[in-house]
């Protein structure tokens, strides 16, 4: 995914390094609160700062950000999803039994080849498409609220909400039976084992040969769905037509098909938990939001920003930049902070104060938290649905819902993500039926 990569000369001044060593993200510490230290401090000193940890430059600013995101092609996306260059042989060759190098998808991808890409993906995922599953997304948020026992003690949001309903949401929408989705989520999680650095050979053969194997699964659905057409994105993919570009393959699809069955159900389920512990961190808040939709929204709009699912994607300068008055050469690891940028104080006074009511009209009101720019997040308007929903369902159902005595937030140390560990909850009386 990331090569080590050191710049030629001075890669950034002494304050830069320093806030750059700040930038801790598998530190416990780090990980519940970044902005505790690294973006307070990056915004105070270096909103382009540089990590020797990394070999990257972290651009955390709102604007320069922006200036990154506003150039897909001097900022690459096209490798953030490669393999790592040394894997071993035996790896490779599990690997190899399957699709080795996956294309390009949206993600990991830079315009021409982005722009054709997405043309031919939004034909399957239509705002249409998304608004028809709103009433499937409602059900099944009802269903799995209504499976919580008020009687059994603290219960675990994420597990019992947060990570079910987007994953059971994002199986129906490509179209994988509900039953093999959890089953496919475990083999598609195995890629990431392969760029973990503690793991050995023998661990990493057996992550790649389970993720082989979903791609065998992905390659037998779209074949059937071929002969058997259904309602769902693949038959839409297969079906996808742009005047003067290719379909997309059968391995442009098994690609898309991961990124979005990954993206589908991690960040939701982050996003979930985030605000879930936001309003119940101000139960007057979660109070409120019973009978006003607008203030709901503006509640998901605001965790989008103050804990953005997604808080750093990697870019690989392709030429040589001048961002923030930084010289970030060509070849360089440029760390897109999203998350940092949301909290930038230029842009959100008191950014570290959960506020809904925000402005959030672009330009000075512009939250990253489904990106920006080419690679804005399309799944973002179904994400918002099913955040919704999850929330509508629990507060309709558990009304006097509290954070359990002994909660204490925490998230999962993560290089990308922001994710809490867990949501332990009591849910009080649901309301008489």
């Amino acid at each position: 995914m990331l090569e080590e990569n050191t710049p030629q000369g001075t890669p950034a001044g002494a304050s830069a390094r320093r806030v750059g060593a700040l930038f801790q993200p598998f530190s416990p510490g780090y990980a519940d609160d970044p902005a505790r230290a690294f973006y307070q401090a990056a915004h105070r000193e270096a909103p382009v700062a540089y990590s020797e940890a990394f070999s990257a430059y972290l651009v955390t600013g709102h604007a320069e950000l922006t200036q990154v995101l506003r150039e897909p092609v001097a900022f690459s996306s096209a490798h953030i999803l490669d393999l790592p260059p040394d894997l071993p042989p035996e790896v490779i060759a599990e690997l190899k039994q399957g699709v080795y190098e996956l294309p390009p998808a949206l993600f990991n991808n830079d315009p021409p080849g982005h722009t054709r890409a997405r043309a031919l993906f939004s034909k399957g995922f239509t705002p249409a498409r998304v608004a028809s599953l709103e009433p499937a997304i409602a059900r099944a948020a009802n269903e799995l609220v209504r499976a919580m026992d008020p009687g059994s003690g603290p219960v675990d949001l994420m597990q019992a909400l947060a990570f079910p309903l987007p994953l059971q949401m994002s199986a129906a929408l490509v179209g994988i039976p509900l039953e093999d989705a959890p089953l496919l989520r475990a083999c598609q999680d195995e890629r990431f084992t392969l760029y973990d650095p503690t793991a050995d050979t023998a661990r990493k053969v057996e992550a790649a040969r389970r993720f082989v194997s979903y791609e065998r699964y992905l390659t037998a659905l779209i074949e059937r769905r071929r002969a058997e057409p259904a309602d769902d994105l693949i038959t839409a993919l297969i079906g996808a037509r742009v005047d003067g570009e290719a379909p997309l393959s059968v391995d442009e699809m098994i690609s898309h098909i991961i990124v979005l069955f990954f993206a589908g159900y991690e960040t939701v389920a982050s996003l979930i938990g985030s605000l879930v512990l936001r309003l119940l961190e101000a139960p007057a808040l979660w109070d409120a939001i019973g009978g006003d939709a607008a203030l709901l929204q503006a509640a998901i709009e605001e965790t989008l920003r103050i804990d953005a699912p997604v808080q750093m994607e990697p870019r690989r300068a392709t030429a040589p930049a001048v961002v923030g008055g930084v010289e970030i050469p060509a070849g360089a690891t440029a760390f897109a902070f999203f998350g940092a940028a949301n909290h930038d104080p230029t842009v959100f006074p008191s950014p570290d104060r959960f506020d809904v009511t925000r402005p959030v009209a672009p330009p000075r009101g512009r939250h990253l938290g489904f990106g920006w720019g080419v690679h804005t997040c399309i799944g973002a308007p179904l994400a918002r649905i099913e955040v919704r929903c999850a929330v509508q369902a629990l507060r309709a159902a558990f009304p006097g819902l509290r954070l359990a005595a002994a909660a204490r937030p925490s998230y999962a140390p993560s290089l990308f993500f922001r994710k809490p560990t867990a949501v332990p909850v009591t849910l009080g009386a649901a309301p008489p039926s």
